[in-house]
């Protein structure tokens, strides 16, 4: 299970040693670590100066730890709101001696992450959530590079089903084939990875250039740039959505799109085609600044 670990201002050390076991990885200002329960656990580096670490985290995310500062402010505002436009339904709300849950529970209380189980930093325990379940095979690529004697090795989170040695994939979005190699779970040679496994891929057929210009492996042999979709604008964002290039993350990968009005229906261009996968994508507004709501709403598409 991958886990998003949210917070308004950033947790200092001594109460992060209350959440996160151990370090791993940094990609694109997210912290890959693993939580005391041995569940990967994401945190941005960035926030709030960007929106696009969140945006990131929340579509690779079955589950939320979010932390209540000492007192509660516009940011932990922006954050409720995207977790209130992202596909997850389930968290954990982390307190303090110091955290001002009165205030929280009262601002919060009609959003999801009101509704929130309730922990202290000192006793976070975890049932095993429920992680999305999906009909397709899919690993993000986050990281690639060639290796001597290896050759073309990626690294990236499993997000649809069970990935197998030896199996044919399709990259996306060029669809070109290719087969898994070799399969790295922290360092460790395995013959298979499991949903919500970070992954070290080697494959076979595959160039420096195809590492460049693909962003994920999947068994989905359909993509498009264009794709009719369900919009949901938040109540607290006031531009408006049709003249402004937004952002979203696509199970992973960084997307820019432009809304179109079709008749009574809407379309999402994007920048990059993707495959038709149905669920709900948090949209954000990359041209505001910190301080005004950067949540645009969501997405579903159709």
């Amino acid at each position: 299970m991958i886990i998003a670990l949210l917070s308004a201002k950033p947790i200092e050390e001594e109460k992060m040693k209350g959440i996160i076991s151990k370090k791993l990885d940094l990609i694109n200002n997210v912290q890959i670590a693993l939580d005391k329960n041995g569940n990967l656990v994401l945190y941005s580096v960035d926030f709030p100066k960007s929106l696009l670490s969140i945006l990131y985290i929340l579509s690779v995310s079955d589950y939320v730890y979010f932390f209540v500062g000492s007192e509660i402010n516009a940011l932990d505002a922006e954050l409720a709101l995207c977790i209130e436009n992202s596909g997850i339904e389930e968290g954990l709300v982390i307190k303090d001696d110091y955290s001002d849950i009165t205030s929280f529970d009262r601002f919060f209380e009609k959003y999801k992450l009101g509704k929130f189980k309730k922990a202290d930093l000192i006793s976070i325990s975890l049932e095993k959530a429920k992680q999305k379940d999906r009909d397709f095979k899919y690993v993000s690529i986050d990281k690639h590079f060639i290796v001597k004697g290896i050759g073309s090795v990626i690294i990236g989170f499993v997000l649809g089903q069970e990935i197998k040695k030896g199996e044919k994939l399709l990259l996306m979005p060029s669809l070109k084939q290719c087969s898994v190699k070799s399969i790295q779970i922290m360092d460790v040679d395995n013959d298979s990875a499991d949903t919500g496994s970070h992954v070290g891929l080697a494959l076979n057929n595959v160039s420096e250039q195809d590492l460049s210009n693909n962003y994920a492996l999947s068994s989905i042999n359909k993509v498009n740039d264009t794709l009719e979709v369900e919009l949901s604008l938040s109540p607290f964002y006031k531009e408006d959505p049709f003249s402004k290039q937004l952002s979203c993350s696509f199970l992973g990968e960084p997307l820019s799109l432009s809304l179109l009005r079709e008749g009574s229906s809407v379309k999402a261009h994007f920048n990059k085609k993707i495959p038709e996968i149905k669920g709900t994508y948090l949209l954000a507004d990359p041209s505001l600044s910190i301080g005004r709501n950067r949540v645009v709403g969501r997405i579903k598409l159709l």
